[in-house]
């Protein structure tokens, strides 16, 4: 584990930056985490289409936690002669985990491939069940809903995919729903409804205090109405256009520098209605980022160096995600609609909806 020093989180060893505050990690006395399997000083002997198919690694992808599918390669073949009765006689230890016979790395028992170098671990444990201590995980309870329209994937921090979850008709998610929205404390009980119907779905705010957001399509204009809120890595930003100054019966004028045509001004939002550093746009717009832009974000890690846009057309205010590796996320102010593979943020946690 790696403890942030700026606000002390723990993080894993693969991460760059904290989960807590976006902060980059210090990476010096971190031993980088090997992806691939050594090679033995003698080499890996050939390997016959026959041995192949009895003790060849599985595909990549077919389990949550594998390396080497977060990596998009191909796991390392086993070599003969782990396979056999030296691969049932590998060591396993109190906890359920079993150590890898190809790379010596503590697989967990309910890994169907090692995590390090993507070696078939069926082969090693047989079809003997998983000691008592170290049961497989039983998959975590549904939303309130009824039926199988869809389902909702849960992307975990690393990007890999974690849980799905059934969407019916009608699904309502919050706390009250279990899961992994149980413990997340920035959910509302009741904090969104989700309607599936026929090939179309939308995602409805239930008056939740921390909203929903969903992520814009990459260089697609969206509209950003008087009050619109969206988010840039950990940044919360509220927009609001200006109001013209109201004449005065008695013909004077308030006192102020000239507007140059500003298009309106962003607050940062710290808190329940608490706001931070507040800026004009002016009439060409303006780019947020960590790096480039009008407005830079050097602490938060999930900020591209160009993140997102903010410009207008003379009658309305647009918000354009220029390319941004993690997205730029709009909070709906009511329903919305989504395409199948749309993300979206409730509460601290990411989510995939399929239907």
């Amino acid at each position: 584990m790696i403890i942030c020093p700026r606000c002390g989180k723990e993080n894993q060893d693969h991460y760059k930056f904290c989960l807590g505050c976006g902060a980059e990690l210090p990476r010096e006395a971190v031993q980088p985490k090997r992806f691939t399997a050594p090679t033995p000083p003698s080499g890996i002997p050939a390997v016959s289409a026959s041995a192949g198919s009895s003790s060849g690694a599985g595909p990549s992808a077919s389990v949550e936690g594998t390396a080497s599918a977060d990596l998009g390669t191909a796991p390392t073949q086993a070599s003969p002669q782990f396979g056999g009765a030296a691969a049932q006689s590998a060591d396993r230890t109190s906890d359920g985990s079993t150590s890898c016979p190809q790379c010596g790395a503590s697989v967990p028992a309910n890994f169907k491939f090692c995590g390090s170098c993507g070696y078939d671990m069926a082969a090693v444990r047989g079809s003997a069940p998983a000691p008592a201590s170290a049961p497989a995980s039983a998959p975590a309870p549904a939303p309130t809903g009824s039926g199988g329209r869809g389902q909702l994937v849960l992307i975990r921090p690393d990007g890999t995919e974690g849980d799905s979850f059934s969407l019916g008709d009608n699904t309502i998610v919050g706390r009250e729903a279990g899961g992994p929205f149980a413990n997340d404390t920035y959910l509302s009980p009741r904090h969104a409804e989700i309607q599936v119907k026929g090939s179309q779905a939308a995602i409805k705010d239930l008056g939740s205090l921390n909203g929903v957001y969903y992520r814009i399509e990459r260089e697609v204009p969206i509209e950003l109405p008087q009050g619109s809120i969206f988010r840039v890595g950990q940044e919360l930003i509220l927009f609001e256009s200006l109001p013209e100054v109201a004449s005065r019966t008695d013909g004077v004028e308030m006192m102020g520098s000239p507007n140059p045509g500003f298009l309106g001004r962003v607050r940062l939002v710290i808190g329940r209605e608490t706001y931070g550093n507040s800026y004009c746009i002016p009439p060409t717009g303006m780019h947020l980022g960590r790096e480039r832009g009008d407005i830079i974000f050097p602490d938060d890690g999930y900020v591209s160096g160009i993140h997102c846009r903010i410009h207008g057309d003379g009658k309305k205010v647009f918000l354009t995600d220029v390319g941004s590796s993690n997205g730029t996320f709009l909070r709906i102010r009511d329903e919305v609609q989504l395409k199948t593979g749309s993300l979206m943020l409730l509460g601290q946690q990411l989510f995939r909806i399929e239907y």
